[in-house]
């Protein structure tokens, strides 16, 4: 069963999900496309990545994000 969670950033929408057993407990990121013929885009994503992409997320917010080249 899912469960839709508060969001507080405009066409965001984030839905908790239980991911099967090697997963865990999961939340999908969902926002509206720009482009005619698509309508939504989402990520999902385990509780640890949630952490890790959040962290990643608030460097880039503060201005303190580091770019990679592979």
């Amino acid at each position: 069963m899912a469960t839709e969670l508060k969001s507080t950033t405009e066409d965001v929408s984030l839905t908790r999900f239980w991911g099967g057993a090697d997963r865990g407990t999961c939340v999908q990121v969902t926002t509206t496309y720009t482009a005619r013929d698509d309508f939504f885009k989402h990520i999902r994503l385990t509780r640890e990545e949630a952490a890790t992409v959040a962290a990643d997320l608030m460097k880039f917010a503060q201005g303190q994000e580091e770019e990679y080249w592979g």
